[in-house]
């Protein structure tokens, strides 16, 4: 638990963008908050029982227009400090377009999450506001004791932490940070939410993809031209368990290293235990020679006087 003396305790909403959540992983989840994190106060997302609410397609967590609808009603509660969605998948692209995004104003709650929740994050960032790259409520119990501590620490003060990687070609780099799960970023090209590309560094992770399936979505957005815009380049984790990170680093070379930008590898962020939160909209530096990711900024929204 931080150390710090609370003003006053953060109001948490929870939220199942995406797939459904599971009831196991999502009450160990919120037990880890109760013991480590009481400050904060948990106000349950519910979900209807009404045959007429449920979703026909079982890896979805509800109707489309009825997402939107509570994802927005929770970005404009301003009773709110804090949007924290239970569970990845697979789901808000699909009711992505559904928001009134201009109606989002800089009093929005912050969001949490990553995976699936990337393509929320983006939109956000098309407006101006800022979120943050970290656990999701079900993933915490699988989260390491130090990256929860950072999580904590971005939570109660609104400070986020350095992080070391690979330092795969060498430059600095200042930018806004893009991105997050390299699946729903590519997905994004084309559409009213990619991210803004000009200077910024993006991050990619994601979870236990073949080389040959990353290798394919790193040429579409080089052939997109998008890349070239970047100011640098941060990967996190992107393979599965056992398989070698060398391979990876030789594909992220191979198809970034004409760009002439700084980029580093292996972050402890993405589908892994040691998934530290980021500050996605904020202002970074990275550091191509040592292999680091410093944040330039704050969450002002979060910091506590």
């Amino acid at each position: 638990m931080c150390s710090s003396i609370h003003t006053r305790s953060r109001r948490a909403a929870l939220f199942a963008p995406s797939s459904p959540p599971e009831s196991e992983k999502l009450e160990a989840g919120l037990k880890i908050i109760e013991e480590k994190a009481p400050w904060l106060e948990i106000t349950n997302d519910i979900f209807p029982d009404q045959t007429e609410y449920m979703p026909s397609l079982p890896y979805l967590a509800g109707k489309d227009q009825l997402q939107a609808d509570r994802f927005a009603d929770l970005l404009l509660d301003t009773s709110i400090d804090i949007v924290w969605c239970l569970r990845g998948g697979y789901g808000s692209f699909r009711w992505l377009s559904m928001v009134p995004w201009d109606r989002i104003g800089n009093e929005a709650p912050i969001l949490i999450g990553f995976s699936d929740v990337s393509l929320l994050h983006s939109a956000l960032v098309q407006k101006g506001r800022l979120s943050i790259h970290g656990p999701l409520v079900s993933t915490l119990p699988d989260t390491t004791e130090p990256a929860r501590k950072a999580l904590w620490t971005c939570l109660d003060q609104g400070e986020f932490p350095g992080l070391s990687g690979t330092a795969l070609s060498t430059g600095k780099a200042k930018g806004p940070l893009i991105g997050g799960n390299l699946t729903c970023i590519t997905h994004l090209i084309g559409t009213a939410y990619e991210p803004g590309w000009d200077g910024a560094i993006l991050l990619i992770e994601d979870h236990n993809e073949a080389l040959y399936r990353l290798d394919r979505m790193l040429t579409q957005l080089l052939l997109t031209g998008r890349l070239s815009r970047l100011a640098g380049i941060a990967a996190g984790y992107l393979l599965g368990d056992g398989k070698p990170e060398r391979l990876l680093h030789i594909l992220l070379q191979d198809r970034f290293g004409s760009l002439g930008i700084p980029i580093i590898a292996d972050l402890p962020v993405g589908h892994i235990p040691d998934n530290y939160p980021l500050l996605i909209g904020g202002y970074y530096e990275l550091d191509g020679d040592k292999g680091l990711l410093k944040p330039m900024t704050g969450l002002p929204g979060l910091q506590r006087p």
